[in-house]
């Protein structure tokens, strides 16, 4: 009789055991999803395509630069480029992608967030020896006007902000003009607004990156990483440049110089033109007020503090050298 009243208790009032081990377990799989989810956004990287060692360029040294530039050559050694601007497109971004909202500078300024007037450039760089380069590639209409073909997702369309580039001349119009082929681009970096005029370019031109940059892991390129593989795709081996400081030709009228931070290969150019010197920034500094306050780019920017340690080594060569013309990334200096 106790035995059947034991019995009926047990049935009456069930273990909560399995309720407590289903909540456990359900914790645990919610727990490992994210794990994996920060796993995967943590690996991310810019491009899944091959690179090779830049078969251009000669490392020099920082004391070697500068001596070359306080000599100031003139006559028949000192080789000289033309270096023209391709205004691409206008285009409006935030500010707080721009510039670092919250260095004291710009606190003291009482900058705050808004969408900035910004230009999308491309610059032409004509060698009398090597021939024609770009220097990042414009925009091409096909990007601007069917971003979808060259494989934009509808829902990042918006994110990117493509419906406000208002285009100025396009690289396919650029190129028309040109009439010649191009011997290769030479790359400040990745980002899609610096390789949205590759739709337009020969498949069979080389490109030149910094080093380290296709393979940085960043969780912002989950986003972007499968519409940089289309841009590049069917395309050669990215050619990454070795080095802090390349003599790109080796008869110093072209130099490219490593600085990380803004993408761990982020490059600025620097160009012995028929006028004189000019620093390409890149994204290194986007904007007038960033270079003129020496306050680094903001939240567009994978490691800050490494971008401004490049922008205050850029800031540094242009006062020991003030023959230097400066253009910055997105703006008219």
């Amino acid at each position: 009789m106790s035995l059947i009243s034991k019995t009926g208790a047990g049935q009456s009032a069930p273990s909560k055991r399995p309720i407590k081990k289903i909540i456990l377990i359900s914790l645990a799989i919610i727990i490992a999803l994210f794990a994996a989810i920060a796993l995967w956004l943590s690996q991310t990287v810019a491009t899944h395509h091959p690179t090779e060692a830049s078969p251009l360029g000669r490392e020099i040294s920082q004391r070697t630069l500068d001596q070359l530039l306080k000599a100031e050559q003139t006559g028949e050694s000192a080789v000289a480029t033309k270096l023209d601007t391709l205004v691409a497109a206008d285009w409006q971004v935030p500010l707080s992608g721009l510039l670092n909202l919250q260095h004291p500078k710009a606190k003291s300024a009482g900058l705050e967030d808004h969408e900035a007037e910004i230009q999308v450039y491309a610059f032409h760089l004509q060698h009398p020896k090597y021939g024609d380069f770009l220097i990042d590639t414009g925009v091409s209409t096909r990007f601007a006007k069917d971003p979808k073909s060259v494989g934009v997702p509808g829902w990042l369309e918006p994110q990117l902000g493509i419906e406000k580039l208002k285009m100025r001349r396009s690289t396919e119009q650029f190129l028309t003009e040109l009439q010649r082929p191009l011997k290769g681009v030479f790359l400040t970096h990745l980002h899609l607004d610096h390789i949205s005029g590759l739709p337009a370019i020969p498949t069979d031109v080389p490109l030149y990156t910094g080093k380290g940059e296709a393979a940085e892991e960043y969780f912002l390129y989950a986003a972007t990483n499968g519409t940089t593989d289309t841009l590049l795709d069917q395309r050669p081996a990215l050619r990454e440049w070795q080095g802090k400081i390349l003599d790109i030709f080796g008869d110093g009228s072209a130099f490219a110089l490593h600085t990380p931070g803004h993408t761990a290969g982020s490059t600025a150019y620097l160009i012995r033109s028929e006028f004189g010197w000019v620093l390409l920034t890149g994204d290194t500094c986007h904007t007038n007020w960033g270079w003129q306050h020496n306050v680094e780019p903001g939240q567009f920017s994978s490691n800050q503090e490494a971008n401004r340690e490049s922008l205050e080594w850029l800031q540094q060569l242009a006062k020991r050298h003030p023959q230097i013309k400066v253009q910055v990334g997105h703006q008219p200096l």
